[in-house]
Order: C-alpha cells, then sequence, then structure tokens
C-alpha cells in the first residue's frame, strides 16, 4: 500500500488530496486499519484488478468508481499496418518542440484537449480547472526535463507525446494527444512515440489510458501494445 500526499494536486484543483495505490501483496484488513486514520478533501484510490475484495470495500465505504487505467506496453517491434494506416503514418512526421510548440499546446489544452480523465469528467470540479491543472503538468515536465515531440501531418502540427525515462531503456508515453484541427480524420490511429525511442536507443515503451477514452485504446492496440495491468479507479470528495 502505497501513500502519497499529492501536494501538487491543491495548487491545481485548490483541494488537499491522497492518492493511495493498492498492491496486490496487501492484507485486506490492515488496508481497512489504514484507511481509517488517512483524511483530505480529496482522495484517490488505485485497486489492482484482481482485488475485488478492496473493491468491494472502497465501494462500501462511500468511494465512487471513476474509471479504469489499464496500463501497456510496447516492445517497439514494428506493427503490422493495414495499407491506409500505412499511408497516414508515413504522411506523419514530427520533430522536438520549440517554445512556440508548448504555447500551442497549452492553447489546445485551454480549448477541452483533453475530455475524458476523471477530472474533467467530475462535477465536483468546473473544466477550468480541469485545463489549469493539465498547463500546470506541463509546465512541471519542462522542468523535469522531459522530452516534448509535436507530431506534424504534411509539416502542420496535429498533436504532441511527451516521454521520460529514468534509464533510457524503459520510455514512459506520460501525455499525449491529437490537436482539434485533425480530430476525426483518422490520425488518431497514428502514432510515433515507438519510433522516438527506437531512435533514443530505448527498448520498450509504456503509458496508460482510461476506459473512459475507449478510442485511444483501440489506437493503442491497432499500434501493437499490449496489455500489463489495470487499475480500478475510486474516488472521495470529503468536506
Amino acid at each position: 500500500m502505497i501513500i502519497t500526499d499529492a501536494y501538487w494536486e491543491e495548487r491545481n484543483l485548490g483541494v488537499s488530496t491522497l492518492e493511495i495505490q493498492i498492491e496486490n501483496e496487501d492484507d485486506i484488513n490492515k488496508i481497512e486499519s489504514k484507511m481509517k486514520t488517512l483524511s483530505a478533501q480529496y482522495i484517490v484510490c488505485k485497486v489492482p484488478s484482481l482485488r475485488a475484495d478492496v473493491t468491494a470495500y472502497f465501494a462500501k465505504h462511500g468511494y465512487t468508481y471513476v474509471e479504469d487505467m489499464i496500463l501497456v506496453e510496447h516492445d517497439l517491434k514494428e506493427a503490422e499496418r493495414s495499407k491506409m494506416h500505412q499511408r497516414l503514418y508515413d504522411a506523419m512526421s514530427y520533430r522536438e518542440m520549440t517554445r512556440e510548440d508548448v504555447e500551442f499546446l497549452k492553447k489546445e489544452i485551454e480549448g477541452g484537449l483533453f475530455s475524458t480523465d476523471r477530472i474533467t469528467n467530475d462535477p465536483y470540479f468546473d473544466n477550468t480547472k480541469a485545463s489549469d491543472r493539465y498547463i500546470n503538468w506541463v509546465n512541471d515536465l519542462i522542468e523535469q526535463k522531459a522530452l516534448f515531440y509535436v507530431d506534424l501531418y504534411k509539416n502542420d502540427p496535429a498533436g504532441f507525446v511527451i516521454l521520460q525515462t529514468k534509464d533510457a531503456i524503459i520510455y514512459n508515453s506520460v501525455l499525449g494527444g491529437g490537436y482539434e484541427k485533425y480530430r476525426n480524420t483518422g490520425l488518431g490511429i497514428v502514432q510515433k512515440e515507438q519510433e522516438i525511442v527506437r531512435k533514443l536507443g530505448g527498448k520498450r515503451v509504456e503509458t496508460q489510458v482510461s476506459s473512459n477514452n475507449p478510442g485511444q485504446l483501440r489506437a493503442l492496440e491497432i499500434n501493437g501494445y499490449r496489455t500489463k495491468g489495470i487499475n480500478h479507479i475510486f474516488i472521495k470528495h470529503n468536506d
């Protein structure tokens, strides 16, 4: 059981926040005892899909299920693509983001780039807080020296991906998405992070996707990602 004081969320959302990660080997009785000692205005609990007993505990004690977070990984082997997918893939390129690219990304976020996450869909928070949260996250990733790339369709910005790594072997696709101009064009199935990571010398790329975003999950599957694990996400607001 990993308990994190998510202090950054107070800046983002205006509430004290705890994030609880349950692990497969955690004893249910110890979980129950520990949870009774915790307090925060907003509590987020992540429960491995195998732990039905913990899922039942949170449901019984006033926690609301909001999504599954699905962890997927890619071994960087070239994906098999349909002819249409290959044409789109070949039409796409990428480059490292400039300062202007980052500002463009922030404008896209303010315009509603992300619409399926648990903050955007939570009536407790307004959409301004949701977009501000992502912009703050982007600023934090800049400070952390994350790798920012813009996806280009015929040299026009069409999307982005942000990568992090601790060992230059496994890369985490932290954040990514397609821009408004190219939504509903089919470009959403094109993903360049595998190619980027190969060129960086990495061996694997991982990312997470919400069950509230089935289109992105399908795109990951088309590009050869495989499911590694699933966490059920429960939340609770306290006065």
